[in-house]
């Protein structure tokens, strides 16, 4: 005898619903994933698309193309964060000379 517990049987009409808002949210985190590395330090993006990501990804009834949409969008992400954060370390100095330049040009 088993001891889990299931609950009540899911409504059908509920679960596709879930499963779409879950799609939707893979979706979304992945074209915000991709349009991130158009404005290099737009880091804002990349966070938004992890959030979206992490909710499309959690929850029950994993479905193989939401967790792939989601996790792509997570790799995709975190590596426009982590580049940023590089060309910040790497080039902050020139960056700090160039807004000082462009200061001095206005």
């Amino acid at each position: 005898m088993s001891n889990t517990i299931q609950g009540p049987p899911r409504d059908p009409v509920q679960t596709a619903y879930e499963d779409g808002r879950r799609f939707g949210l893979a979706t979304a985190a992945l074209a915000l994933g991709v349009v991130s590395f158009v404005n290099l330090l737009g880091i804002e993006k990349s966070i938004l698309a992890i959030v979206l990501a992490i909710l499309a990804i959690k929850g029950g009834g994993f479905r193989a193309a939401v967790l792939r949409r989601g996790r792509t969008a997570l790799i995709l992400a975190s590596a426009h964060v982590v580049l940023s954060v590089a060309v910040l370390v790497i080039f902050g100095a020139r960056l700090l000379e160039l807004i000082q330049l462009l200061h001095q040009l206005s």
